[in-house]
């Protein structure tokens, strides 16, 4: 199931979703899923059933490679990256950068 979190700019979403992947707890009260505190979900587990698109692209000071692998825990194969960026329908405009892959980017791309 897909469920987006829409609103005007400075209403919560972004609040509402680091609770929810539990980048910190809510200072009073609780947040359940399913009836079950949040907390007693395993955070690996809890932040794989979640998605985010921002607005605004994050990356890391490092390669291109890294930043793919960053999303499976830095491991993932070389089919697994390349697949990801033809998905993403970068793999062409990657390749064709000096270092490819290795291309290092800062946390604005």
């Amino acid at each position: 199931q897909t469920i987006a979190l829409v609103g005007e700019s400075g209403s919560g979403k972004s609040t509402v979703v680091q609770l929810l992947q539990r980048f910190y707890d809510p200072d009073s009260g609780e947040i359940t899923l399913d009836g079950i505190e949040i907390r007693r979900f395993q955070l690996k587990w809890l932040r794989q059933q979640m998605g985010l698109v921002s607005q605004e692209p994050v990356l890391f000071n490092d390669t291109i490679w890294a930043n793919i692998a960053y999303g499976k825990d830095g491991d993932a194969s070389e089919a697994e990256i390349i697949a990801a960026a033809e998905q993403a329908n970068a793999h062409k405009f990657v390749s064709g950068l000096g270092q490819g892959y290795d291309t290092m980017v800062g946390e604005r791309g």
